[in-house]
């Protein structure tokens, strides 16, 4: 749970700076489009994204299909995309996930053997409204494979 706190408070402290920053422009005329990535920069920190934590997640070995807990809080005003990674390989990356959506099932891009496998969940934010990027978020977890 501190962990997740760390995160959280890291994720919202980065929000915060990216939407200061991009409201500096030197005194310069800001455009429509400016604005507007610091309008949706100011509602993200608004809306305090829940990004879940994981400390492991269970798959079975030798195959692709897994059952996943990955879900997009329904209080959240964004959508997600996650991408599960070990290395540098994307083992799974999901579609938008609206807020209130589970993942369920997911299909890896390739099986993996018994063992256990450090990863990272990679969170992708992005508006409702068409999709712009928000600020992300990657939570270090275990691949229990059995």
């Amino acid at each position: 749970m501190k962990k997740l706190n760390r995160v959280f408070a890291a994720f919202l402290a980065a929000a915060l700076s990216v939407s200061l920053l991009c409201g500096c422009n030197g005194g310069r005329d800001s455009s429509s489009d400016a604005q507007q990535a610091v309008t949706q920069s100011a509602e993200a920190v608004n809306s305090n994204i829940e990004i879940p934590g994981y400390e492991s997640v269970e798959f079975k070995a030798g195959k692709e299909k897994q059952s996943s807990r990955f879900y997009n809080p329904e209080g959240n005003s964004c959508f997600f995309r996650l991408s599960l990674v070990t290395g540098d390989e994307t083992l799974w990356q999901s579609d938008y996930i609206a807020p209130g959506e589970k993942v369920g099932k997911l299909k890896l891009d390739h099986a993996l053997e018994a063992g256990e496998y450090a990863a990272k969940l990679k969170y992708e934010c992005f508006t409702l409204n068409d999709k712009t990027p928000l600020n992300g978020a990657e939570i270090e977890l275990k691949i229990n494979v059995r």
